[in-house]
């Protein structure tokens, strides 16, 4: 006995499998370079908000931490990481600033440890802990703003 498969050729079921298949050609692609995109909320923020010096830091280090993983040179690591640092205190000094306004500096400290978790405990293989550097750098950035 033969099956015949029946194929649905609908726009809901395309529009799916075409879902489908970006996503797995973004997941294949290499997450060191697609998971600094998640860097893009805390700019464009900063930028409505005016917060220049702090949007052109994360630029700097959206920038280099590109460049590193694409190219893997070392000139780009030490200013990754010096941009990466930067960031950190800028983000601590915002914090300052809003008085750790909760719940926004609550939300930056579940994110630290979470980003913790996946630097430390995960390794740095998969690259989830830049999705909550970001975060971190949001979260400290809103609770200044709001």
């Amino acid at each position: 006995m033969v099956k015949k498969i029946i194929k649905i050729k609908t726009p809901i079921w395309e529009f799916l499998f075409f879902c489908n298949r970006l996503y797995n050609k973004i997941m294949k692609f290499n997450s060191k370079i697609w998971s600094n995109l998640f860097f893009l909320a805390p700019l464009i923020i900063s930028l409505y908000y005016s917060l220049f010096l702090y949007s052109i830091l994360v630029f700097l280090l959206f920038i280099f931490s590109f460049l590193y993983h694409i190219s893997g040179e070392k000139k780009f690591l030490m200013a990754d990481k010096i941009f990466a640092y930067l960031l950190i205190g800028s983000n601590l000094f915002l914090s300052y600033l809003s008085n750790f306004k909760e719940p926004y500096f609550l939300l930056a400290i579940v994110s630290v440890i979470f980003g913790f978790y996946f630097f430390y405990i995960k390794k740095r293989d998969d690259y989830e802990w830049h999705f909550f550097c970001s975060m971190i750098s949001l979260f400290c950035l809103l609770s200044y703003i709001l």
